[in-house]
């Protein structure tokens, strides 16, 4: 040892003793906690806004096919009044919504399947 320094200074003495180091983890453990239950909410919360959103996007193309399958019905009795080609621009105007929000809704689904298996590991079984 040098002969300036003493012992005293050598080793300094403890500033914190073992219970409020004990405490500090605990308080740190219990924001972890906190924090990871609020993050867990907030995904539930996402996931459950995406999948209704698609399935009310599916609700919806049903209720346009529906209108699609009705002025199909109906296409015979208005051939008497009306030529086949505004008939056929007249179906062809109706399933356009109904196909193009079906495939919204299939595509929202779709993704809500992936953010399922985002948080699972991926199998890979073609070896």
């Amino acid at each position: 040892m040098h002969a300036d320094v003493k012992p005293s200074q050598a080793l300094p003495a403890p500033a914190v003793d073992a219970s409020d180091a004990l405490t500090a983890v605990v308080n740190s453990a219990t924001a972890v906690a906190r924090a990871e239950l609020r993050l867990a909410a907030a995904e539930a919360r996402a996931w459950l806004t995406r999948i209704g959103f698609g399935l009310v996007m599916l609700w919806l193309s049903l209720l346009l096919a529906q209108v699609f399958v009705l002025l199909v019905a109906v296409a015979p009795v208005l051939s008497q009044d009306h030529r086949w080609t505004v008939l056929g621009l007249m179906l062809f105007l109706s399933l356009v919504p109904a196909v193009s929000v079906f495939l919204l809704a299939m595509r929202e689904l779709r993704r809500v399947k992936e953010l399922g298996h985002g948080t699972a590991p991926h199998h890979d079984d073609r070896s």
